[in-house]
């Protein structure tokens, strides 16, 4: 979303410009709200600010419109009003502010304040991108990619990130980069896949310093440097990409491209796991289980085990079922039991093969049938939940 009214434009407000302004002189009014927005060379005011841009809006002035908009949307010395934000928004794009076109496909798109609506989006973002703006382009390319308002196309999808990125987007860059990296209807690049990456990598986008450092650390387009990829992965990490963190955790728990340290390993593990990922979190219940760095711990290893089957991880709840099964960590429950193994089973796991299945088995030999139904409930609440969430 376009956030910023606009950029400072002095150190005090010159009498001049506020006579003009006073005067009903629309552009000095805009620029006057601007002033007051940045809090550059006098206090911020919003509601001064808000008073200049709305005095310049009901005039017709496509900026000052698009700026009432963002106060609006950001809820800026006034209550937010996405309502509001969308009418001057509307009332900008149609002179052709690009930048409130840009928004109106952001909250099309995203169904923020209105219903959501990818034709409109697409359209709006369409407008703003062929005026040159980067974001609307990078946007639109991610429309093509993944069919949201029109048909998939990866080659168009390309053209827009191409049109971004070459005015420096990141994100397009990184875009770009995914284009040329994975097999689609753009013959696969690495070596393009590289160049973009790095672009954006450079400029801090963490998303593509992870990439990056995926391609050096399996030696796709360039010779495999695992030095130079934990170097890549730790700039995402400390950027708190849960992936990037993983990946150091990996390095140092197997000695990739650095000696291998375990306490270090265990350090970025949990980091990805607090984010959320689920790898790391399973990876944290088999060291709580089995002592490997760190204190054996059942409960926690539980915790953890739980934390990454809930998200679907298939090997954390295998070891959830067999955790109840015995009563480690907890009680021993038969139903839960059953439940994760049941899940676990689902997913037809090759490094489990048909241990999921013989577990649930074994375990249904010694439950009634009250417990055989409420386990078979628990199941269904669960896939409903995942269903829920999308």
């Amino acid at each position: 979303m376009e956030k910023r009214v606009g950029e400072s434009l002095g150190k005090s407000i010159d009498p001049a410009l506020r006579d003009d302004a006073v005067r009903g002189n629309a552009d000095a009014q805009n620029r006057l709200g601007m002033l007051y927005s940045s809090g550059k060379g006098v206090p911020q005011d919003w509601p001064q600010a808000t008073g200049w841009f709305r005095q310049a809006a009901e005039q017709g002035h496509a900026s000052a419109q698009f700026n009432l908009g963002v106060v609006y949307g950001n809820g800026q010395g006034l209550r937010q009003d996405l309502q509001q934000a969308l009418n001057w928004y509307l009332k900008a794009a149609h002179q052709g502010h690009a930048k409130a076109q840009f928004n109106l496909g952001l909250m099309f798109g995203n169904g923020q304040g209105v219903p959501q609506d990818h034709e409109q989006a697409r359209n709006w973002y369409t407008d703003a991108a062929e005026q040159g703006h980067a974001g609307a382009q990078n946007n639109l390319g991610l429309m093509f990619v993944n069919g949201h308002g029109v048909r998939r196309d990866y080659v168009k999808a390309m053209g827009w990130f191409l049109k971004a990125a070459e005015q420096g987007d990141a994100a397009a860059q990184n875009n770009l980069g995914m284009i040329f990296g994975n097999q689609n209807d753009v013959p696969q690049d690495f070596g393009k896949a590289l160049f973009w990456y790095r672009k954006a990598a450079d400029q801090g986008y963490a998303n593509a310093q992870y990439n990056l450092a995926v391609l050096l650390e399996n030696g796709q387009g360039i010779a495999p440097d695992p030095v130079q990829a934990l170097l890549w992965y730790r700039a995402a990490a400390e950027q708190k990409h849960a992936k990037a963190q993983f990946s150091v955790g990996q390095a140092y728990d197997f000695g990739r491209g650095v000696a291998a340290d375990v306490q270090q390993a265990l350090s970025w593990y949990r980091q990805a796991a607090e984010l959320g990922h689920r790898g790391a979190q399973f990876i944290l219940g088999l060291r709580y289980d089995s002592g490997q760095g760190l204190v054996q711990d059942q409960q926690k290893a539980l915790s953890w085990y739980r934390r990454a089957a809930e998200g679907g991880h298939p090997r954390a709840q295998f070891n959830l079922g067999l955790m109840y099964q015995v009563g480690h960590g907890a009680a021993a429950d038969p139903v839960q039991a059953h439940k994760w193994f049941s899940l676990a089973e689902s997913q037809s796991a090759i490094e489990l093969g048909d241990k999921p299945q013989r577990h649930r088995m074994m375990i249904e030999e010694r439950m009634d049938a009250q417990q055989l139904q409420q386990a078979q409930r628990l199941v269904q609440e669960w896939h409903a939940r995942l269903a829920r969430k999308g």
